[in-house]
């Protein structure tokens, strides 16, 4: 039986074979501030990089609204969606390792709803591309706002009856007059890559990197907060060796 050594280096010789014909990939990502940013930098893109380990391995990254994001990756144009929920979707594969926790899925209105059911044929808005409409049980009339910003401020004129977002984007002057259903509770967003051999080697080396940042401390560096590090839930992962 080969020893775990000897897997390993198979793994990152088998990576490297792979990814050297390539030689980049394109990474598809959400447009978010403070997450990711256009130039490669910020949050989710530092510890993408670290964790993939692969210096000769050029990232060509495309940050766009998530729905313009999702649709490349779909059509085959990005190697890597930065990031999503894990979904049964057959064309797409999923590491162990996710790269946060989203915060809770919440439905805000102006009048108190007796239910979900009362939305039903009422203008009610999300972000673009984001398909909030998959929490509700009935039928509305959907608005994909450009911005959590334009969402509230169509709720607050009356031009909506419902909005869908997360309470850090809620604008502090509507907080106290806001209605709150809960959708959806906080899940963990992964990168999602190719179901493909490539895509399954380097979510191999995903895993593997996010296991040595953490242990070496450098994922909670890179969080650069206790708070939103520990709601990331990183500890339940280490405790489970990969397969």
């Amino acid at each position: 039986m080969a020893s775990v050594k000897t897997c390993a280096a198979f793994f990152a010789l088998l990576l490297f074979a792979t990814t050297a014909g390539a030689k980049s990939i394109v990474i598809a990502a959400g447009d978010w501030q403070g997450y990711t940013d256009a130039n490669g930098t910020w949050l989710y893109f530092d510890i993408f990089r670290e964790a993939l380990a692969q210096p000769d391995l050029k990232l060509h990254i495309r940050v766009s609204n998530w729905k313009r994001a999702k649709h490349m990756f779909m059509a085959g144009r990005a190697d890597v969606l930065i990031c999503d929920y894990k979904t049964a979707h057959p064309g797409w594969f999923y590491p162990r390792w996710h790269l946060d926790y989203d915060q809770s899925v919440q439905l805000y209105s102006l009048k108190p709803l007796p239910n979900l059911h009362a939305l039903a044929d009422q203008p009610v808005g999300w972000l673009l591309g984001y398909d909030f409409d998959q929490y509700l049980p009935v039928n509305v009339k959907a608005y994909e706002a450009a911005s959590h910003a334009e969402g509230f401020q169509l709720l607050e004129h009356g031009r909506l009856t419902a909005f869908i977002s997360y309470q850090m984007h809620v604008p502090a002057r509507l907080t106290s007059q806001l209605n709150v259903i809960e959708l959806q509770q906080a899940v963990a967003m992964y990168p999602v890559f190719r179901n493909d051999l490539q895509g399954r080697l380097l979510a191999r080396a995903f895993d593997e990197g996010m296991l040595r940042l953490y242990q070496t401390g450098r994922l909670k560096t890179l969080f650069n907060n206790a708070r939103l590090y520990q709601q990331a839930k990183f500890a339940e992962l280490a405790e489970t060796p990969l397969p």
